[in-house]
């Protein structure tokens, strides 16, 4: 029996996201500590020092309503902050300001491709803590510490446990992510520790367990595996990576009739595997106790919808938006959506070729643009089509010109990436173009036969039979017009030519 057959995988995921405020949680304090010199963004208050009190970021708040809205999460009409303690030195309170029996958001959900439902249990406001670095010189160990991240506003989002498989986690992580993006809540860039997730996972015993009211319950006299935390996770690509090692994991120590014990485990993303690090605290290990310096606060239904007129149309709206209103594949729609930048750049661009080809026409010769050459040269170029710089008329006036047959698609390529790369102008370079074909319209055959001509040996290899040859030749007219011809004519012309 192999191990999907006997195994099921449950994991539930805790995403850390910073938002997008100016200032930090509890303080005035700026957020932009990334780079800075260490220790600079900090003030009584994020240091911890006697008699500073917090006083909330209402921006933050706002940001953590947002995207509870944006995941189906009820909201809270009152807010509560708890005190989170533990003896870490990366907040110098010695506790940090969270939430624990009370969240902003709860019962949330997204849905998946596959049809599941990933539930949201809860999402509330927290402050992150401080950075630590771990170091050795001359044969002695110490640790440094950098505050300017300490008390940056963080939202956490915590899943139920009803997450199947590191697929299903990694994709639910980067819809949490695009929606971070779309609605400005955060840039979530992993690499800047703006985004952070940490799956929890246990693997149980097929038919011996069961899922009910968000908790995992055994059957009968069965014994439920602990589970296992792991962080240090650096990209979403690496959150599917260490789920699958940590089953695999877990799975060769029940096989082998090993405990399984409650543990936090880092991801070693050097080695692809995942370390050991400490056993699991519980919720009593942190004393929390309701946060005496800050009052209750209120959220009225006003708050509510002001906050709800930032929710954009999503990535899921748009790709189903692109695939039934459009045309558009399923894939180009959901590769287009999946940044807010490209899906603007997107429906600009069929915007404007609209009113020549018509509202279905102009979407999919977009896509095609837009999937093609312009993410050919964006990738090449390590830029996104945004920062490439091209004017959006320019381009469908390029796009037009070559549904005319002003040129070929190839041409009309190789003059967006000299345009782009040399900074010339589309719409002259265009003008030009028109010129050259016009100046060369009447002397095709002419053109035809100087190459025939030039080109013996080709013209004789197709005569003995080597069709290929007559691409050649092709080729050759099209240099000669500067890709003004059409390919199709000049093909004709040319067998015709050659028949004689």
């Amino acid at each position: 029996m192999s191990e999907s057959e006997k195994y099921d995988v449950i994991i539930g995921l805790e995403i850390h996201i910073q938002t997008n405020t100016k200032s930090k949680m509890f303080c005035s304090c700026p957020t932009g500590y990334f780079q800075k010199e260490p220790n600079t963004h900090v003030c009584p208050v994020c240091l911890g020092l006697p008699g500073a009190l917090p006083v909330p970021n209402k921006r933050a708040i706002e940001l953590c309503i947002l995207m509870g809205l944006a995941t189906n999460c009820d909201i809270d009409k009152e807010i509560y902050f708890d005190r989170k303690h533990y003896f870490y030195p990366d907040l110098p309170k010695g506790y940090q300001i969270s939430q624990y029996k009370r969240a902003i958001c709860t019962d949330g959900y997204i849905d998946l491709k596959n049809g599941n439902r990933v539930e949201i249990e809860r999402i509330h406001q927290e402050e992150d803590v401080a950075k630590s670095t771990h170091h050795s010189e001359n044969n002695k160990e110490y640790s440094l510490i950098d505050y300017n991240k300490s008390g940056v506003p963080l939202i956490e989002i915590v899943t139920k446990p009803c997450i199947k498989s590191a697929q299903e986690a990694k994709e639910f992580a980067t819809k949490i992510r695009q929606i971070s993006r779309y609605l400005n809540i955060s840039f979530a860039d992993m690499e800047k520790g703006q985004m952070r997730c940490e799956p929890n996972i246990s693997v149980q015993e097929k038919g011996k367990w069961e899922y009910k009211d968000g908790k995992i319950l055994p059957i009968g006299d069965y014994k439920l595996n602990s589970k296992v935390e792991v962080k240090n996770i650096g990209s979403i690509t690496a959150v599917e990576k260490a789920i699958e090692y940590e089953v695999k994991r877990l799975v060769d120590d029940i096989e082998n009739g090993k405990e399984i014990i409650q543990q936090t485990r880092g991801w070693n993303a050097e080695k692809g595997v995942t370390e050991f690090q400490r056993s699991k605290e519980t919720a009593d290990d942190y004393r929390y106790m309701p946060e005496p310096d800050i009052l209750v606060i209120d959220v009225t239904e006003e708050d509510i919808e002001r906050i709800s007129s930032e929710i954009v149309e999503l990535p899921d709206e748009k790709t189903e938006r692109y695939i039934s209103s459009w045309g558009i594949s399923e894939y180009s729609a959901e590769v287009i959506s999946s940044t807010k930048e490209n899906a603007t750049y997107f429906e600009n661009l069929q915007k404007v070729l609209s009113p020549k080809l018509g509202e279905k026409d102009a979407a999919i010769e977009a896509s095609n643009w837009l999937m093609g050459t312009l993410y050919s040269i964006s990738n090449e170029k390590g830029i996104t089509v945004s920062e490439m710089d091209i004017d959006i008329t320019e381009l469908a006036l390029l796009i037009l010109s070559f549904k005319e047959g002003i040129f070929t698609k190839n041409k009309a390529e190789e003059l967006l990436r000299e345009c782009i790369e040399n900074g010339k102008d589309i719409t002259a370079e265009i003008e030009n173009l028109k010129q050259a074909k016009n100046d060369t319209s009447g002397d095709i055959d002419n053109i035809v036969e100087e190459c025939i001509v030039q080109n013996p040996k080709a013209v004789e290899d197709y005569k003995s039979g080597k069709d290929a040859s007559i691409g050649f030749l092709v080729g050759k007219i099209m240099q000669a017009t500067k890709g003004t011809a059409n390919p199709n004519e000049v093909r004709n012309i040319l067998i015709e030519k050659l028949k004689r």
